[in-house]
């Protein structure tokens, strides 16, 4: 339908499109005022989600939003739960109010209990609203009585406070008795990883300081040292044993002696004597074989003493031979006494070890279980009440204004459909644009809006 049609047809019709519109809307104006009126009462509750730890003192410094979000759905379960409405029932004494008790029977019919109906109608007129980027629950629930909803609101407060005491030091009181029992366990298992090790430090003379080890290890170096110096006079030694094992006269042990060369001196001398007296005296004379037999006495004593020298360069050797033999043999001792006592140190610290960690277990388990006693103890969480529930002196339901705003709307949009469905069903020529359209004919001429159909003949005849 063209605009101007539609706009000839809405003023042709504008009675029907006033009377839907104006019926409609004090029918909404009316059922609005009609209805019964709820009241909401709201009651706000502050989660110090970063309130140090009230047994251990350690803060939660998390600020994650996923964290925050998570704790406060937790909070709106629990709020929710069958526990805190319970305690709310109790509270509210619904299950003595006969008023209460009739309408559950008159509703529920036997197929749900009392708490049951009682809880289904708390958790379908209460809302748990977190505060978007805060640590702020608000909690609200709607009812016809003012003063009703603001006792249940608070009441719901006052049992999710005490709910979450109850959840803090019954998990607490749980934990105890598991604790105190594995905690004498590990006090005997520490007492006796402390008893083998006190018995195995005694059995093996192992001391705390580990001084011994310390002695043995420099007695090792000391034995090393002495090693090195008797293997390079043992390589000297054996050097000039064998030269003197060779010439022994050119020896330098030999040369360097002082009685040798005192002997060599005294034979050169008596040598030059004989010499002497061998050109002056025959050979029987008395002084010429005096002279001679000193001679040979004097070689005699060079030689034995020759000997002699080389003899002590062989013992010196073999004595550094031997006591280069002896270090080794000590070194390889003192090594295998070392290595036990590492053994020993080893194993030692192996039950030290068990030691540690059974205290470290037992101090773990004794300070958990000292932890829970004082949590078992605690009347108070982190969470508290921001703003206590009031009667509302204005209502919540019904929205009168909106209600009648809607009433307006659906009601043009009705009479507009009202007129329409007339005009589809009432068809009429609104103009003459439209006739000529419909009709496929040309106009000829037009009366003028507000001129009755016979003026025009009358004043064409000239009667008027």
């Amino acid at each position: 339908m063209p605009f101007e049609q539609l706009f000839l047809a809405l003023r042709a019709r504008s009675l029907v499109v006033l009377g839907v519109f104006t019926l409609t809307t004090a029918a909404a104006l009316i059922g609005s005022l009609l209805m019964p009126r709820q009241y909401q009462s709201t009651a706000q509750i502050l989660v110090d989600i970063n309130a140090p730890d009230q047994v251990s003192g350690a803060v939660n410094l998390d600020p994650n939003p996923l964290h925050i979000q998570e704790v406060m759905a937790t909070l709106a379960d629990v709020i929710g739960s069958d526990r805190v409405i319970f305690k709310v029932i109790a509270d509210l004494k619904l299950l003595e109010d006969q008023q209460a008790l009739a309408q559950w029977k008159k509703d529920a019919g036997g197929k749900l209990s009392a708490n049951e109906y009682f809880a289904e109608f708390l958790r379908e007129h209460l809302e748990i609203k977190p505060t978007r980027e805060s640590s702020v629950v608000a909690l609200s629930f709607t009812n016809r009585s003012p003063q009703f909803a603001a006792r249940v609101v608070n009441s719901f407060v006052q049992a999710f406070l005490a709910t979450q005491i109850e959840l803090h030091s019954e998990s607490a009181k749980s934990n105890v008795p598991w604790f105190d029992a594995h905690s004498q366990q590990l006090r005997e298992t520490l007492e006796k990883a402390e008893e083998r090790l006190s018995r195995y430090q005694q059995e093996k003379g192992i001391v705390v300081s580990d001084e011994r080890y310390d002695a043995e290890l420099t007695r090792l170096n000391d034995l090393s040292a002495q090693l090195t110096l008797v293997q390079g006079q043992r390589v000297d030694s054996s050097s000039r044993a064998h030269e003197a094992q060779g010439q022994a006269d050119a020896a330098p042990d030999v040369v360097q002696s002082p009685t040798v060369q005192k002997l060599r001196e005294d034979l050169a001398q008596a040598e030059a004597k004989l010499q002497d007296l061998s050109g002056r005296l025959g050979v029987n004379h008395p002084q010429y074989q005096s002279a001679a037999a000193d001679v040979q006495t004097l070689r005699s004593r060079l030689a034995a003493e020759v000997r002699q020298v080389a003899r002590n360069v062989g013992a010196t050797n073999q004595v550094n031979v031997q006591r280069e033999n002896e270090l080794r043999g000590e070194i390889a001792t003192q090594k295998a006494r070392l290595l036990a006592m590492r053994a020993q140190r080893d194993e030692a610290t192996v039950l030290q070890k068990d030691v540690e960690s059974a205290q470290r277990a037992y101090d773990s388990a004794n300070q958990r279980l000292s932890q829970d006693r004082l949590a078992s103890q605690i009347d108070h969480t982190n969470v508290t009440l921001l703003t206590e529930a009031r009667p509302p002196e204005v209502h919540v339901k019904p929205k009168i204004r909106l209600n009648t705003m809607i009433g307006a709307l659906l009601g043009a949009i009705l009479g507009v459909a009202s007129a329409l469905v007339l005009e589809h069903f009432e068809r009429r020529l609104r103009s003459p644009g439209e006739a000529a359209r419909l009709l496929n004919l040309p106009i000829l001429g037009s009366m003028p809006d507000g001129i009755p159909p016979t003026a025009g003949w009358r004043r064409a005849l000239g009667w008027t």
